[in-house]
């Protein structure tokens, strides 16, 4: 693959992740979380309670993209 070339190809979750992420950013914030941890693992639950078109295998991916944009964003990189 060149530099430079867009490798991610699902255009329709790429559409929403902005909104998922604003969506999903209380879960992931141990701050906002239960006795300082993160409530994590009801991202796929919000999600398929606020975007039910989606299919499983969407949610599966958009969760894990969205956990890893809200570690790399929270580490400042």
């Amino acid at each position: 693959m060149h530099p430079g070339t867009e490798r991610r190809h699902n255009t329709r979750l790429r559409a929403i992740f902005d909104e998922a992420f604003v969506l999903c950013t209380p879960l992931l914030d141990p701050g906002q979380g239960l006795n300082g941890h993160a409530l994590d693992r009801q991202v796929p639950l919000r999600l398929r309670e606020h975007l039910p078109d989606l299919r499983q295998e969407e949610v599966l991916v958009l969760s894990v993209a969205l956990r890893a944009a809200w570690t790399r964003r929270r580490l400042g990189g």
